[in-house]
């Protein structure tokens, strides 16, 4: 599954093309000061119709517990280690007309490289969104999968998948009980289905394998947002504890 996630553009500096704006943080590793440097370059003006293509490097920090091994003074060593930065080069797609900057990334990546670019501003700014599922089902027919948070104390997750979902008394009762995550939704485009995800916090996500065809992809998800997410969301206003639990999504 692939997943893009939109944010609306509060700030975007022209560039031309090739010219890239730039940003450096820097971040405490056990007790040590690491430079990260965050750019966002224009590769193509029109790459996709009204999108334009840049390319986001950065670094992001994970925290987790490892180890590695390594040679120091001829003596083999395991070094445990609670956090590390990783590398990230993804591409991201700027609609200036629809004021929008889509990043082609997982949801950590994306939060970890806004995190850089808000703690030293380069003119980038980007507006965080949430979905308001209720005006989803009002524009939707069908659901065929949604995950639900805080269902009860001891479930932190559920997930349902199936057809029509949204009139079973189990989903109703997750609704009422919980709070909706993500749903799955089939998505009619020059008369072929596709499945795909919408998030609560404005991300589309495509269900279906379509060997890199990026074309096709990008066509979808500009739809889904004409039609359908620009519709449903609101600029975010504060953020939930429940919003930094990873919410699993259902599998192809």
């Amino acid at each position: 599954m692939k997943p893009y996630q939109f944010y609306t553009v509060g700030r975007f500096p022209k560039l031309a093309v090739g010219a890239s704006v730039k940003n450096q943080v820097q971040m405490t590793f056990s007790g040590e000061g690491e430079d990260v440097e965050t750019s966002l370059t224009l590769k193509d003006r029109t790459y996709e119709g009204t999108l334009a293509l840049v390319r986001v490097k950065s670094e992001v920090k994970y925290e987790t517990f490892g180890f590695i091994k390594k040679v120091v003074g001829n003596e083999r060593r395991k070094i445990d280690f609670t956090e590390y930065l990783q590398p990230v080069d993804f591409p991201a797609y700027h609609d200036e007309g629809k004021n929008i900057l889509i990043f082609q990334a997982p949801k950590k990546v994306c939060r970890g490289v806004l995190s850089n670019l808000r703690s030293n501003p380069c003119g980038v700014e980007l507006v965080e969104m949430v979905v308001d599922f209720a005006k989803v089902m009002d524009l939707c027919s069908e659901y065929q999968g949604a995950w639900f948070r805080g269902v009860s104390s001891r479930v932190r997750a559920a997930g349902l998948s199936g057809d029509q979902i949204q009139h079973d008394g189990l989903f109703k009762k997750l609704l009422k009980d919980g709070e909706l995550s993500n749903v799955t939704i089939p998505w009619m485009l020059e008369n072929v289905e596709h499945r795909v995800m919408i998030t609560s916090t404005g991300a589309i996500i495509l269900v279906q394998d379509y060997r890199s065809n990026q074309g096709l992809e990008l066509q979808i998800v500009v739809d889904v947002f004409d039609k359908l997410l620009s519709k449903v969301w609101a600029e975010k206003r504060g953020r939930r504890r429940s919003e930094e639990i990873d919410i699993p999504v259902e599998p192809e």
